[in-house]
């Protein structure tokens, strides 16, 4: 929470985050699939029960003085959204193991539920490499924003199938390989494009100049001077 909570501190409007559900179906938002970088347990999220995460400490590792912070549960994430009104792209983790089809449906459920709380004045993007998820959480929530993500490797001739597919109509590249022909592309079929990831200043001002409509970075408050 501490690193939203410094996003609230700035003139940035929009976040971008994960969400991911444990054993016992509960679900939180951490980026990897995995425990063991950013907490001091181990183990893939999905094989430990909430009570694990909730007692790991998920700052330490970053820095001495976010010792203690904990991984945040999706009703956090709801009410800092509602209370600070800031937008979001939420990510949904694809689920792995043998129980992978039905921690993905409670996953998709317990995040419709949640988003039934959400402030309607707080814009929100679903996205996700998995058009499973996708195509899952559209069976609950028709009339939210979907995107695609898509890495260097994994967008092909067949992209714009995959995005049908998902009912999508955003596009999420990598920014590694794209070029001004690709994104001229997406544009001719009517999709709004958000780059990942860009850190680099020239480089999020030449996306901007060829049409894209956002960048996803980690050094958002030093991009808001960039126009399109």
């Amino acid at each position: 929470m501490a690193s939203f909570n410094t996003v609230a501190d700035r003139d940035v409007k929009w976040i971008e985050t994960d969400l991911s559900i444990t054993k016992d179906e509960q679900v939180f938002v951490i980026h990897d699939d995995k425990l063991d970088r950013t907490t001091n347990i181990s183990g893939s999220i999905e094989t430990v029960d909430s009570s694990e995460v909730k007692n790991a400490d998920a700052g330490y590792w970053f820095a001495e003085r976010f010792r203690g912070e904990k991984v945040p549960t999706l009703d956090q994430l709801i009410d800092f959204l509602n209370i600070h009104k800031i937008n979001a792209n939420i990510e949904l983790k694809g689920v792995v193991g043998d129980n992978a089809n039905y921690l993905a449906d409670k996953l998709v459920e317990k995040f419709a539920e949640a988003l039934d709380r959400l402030d309607d004045q707080v814009e929100l993007i679903i996205s996700s490499f998995n058009p499973i998820m996708l195509e899952k959480m559209y069976r609950l929530k028709p009339d939210l924003k979907y995107a695609v993500l898509f890495s260097k490797a994994t967008l092909g001739d067949d992209w714009n199938l995959v995005m049908q597919a998902c009912h999508a109509k955003i596009v999420h590249p990598d920014s590694n390989g794209l070029t001004e022909d690709k994104v001229k592309k997406m544009k001719d079929y009517g999709y709004e494009i958000n780059v990942w990831t860009v850190d680099d200043i020239n480089r999020a001002q030449e996306l901007l100049s060829w049409g894209v409509d956002g960048i996803i970075t980690n050094i958002a408050d030093r991009m808001l001077f960039l126009e399109k």
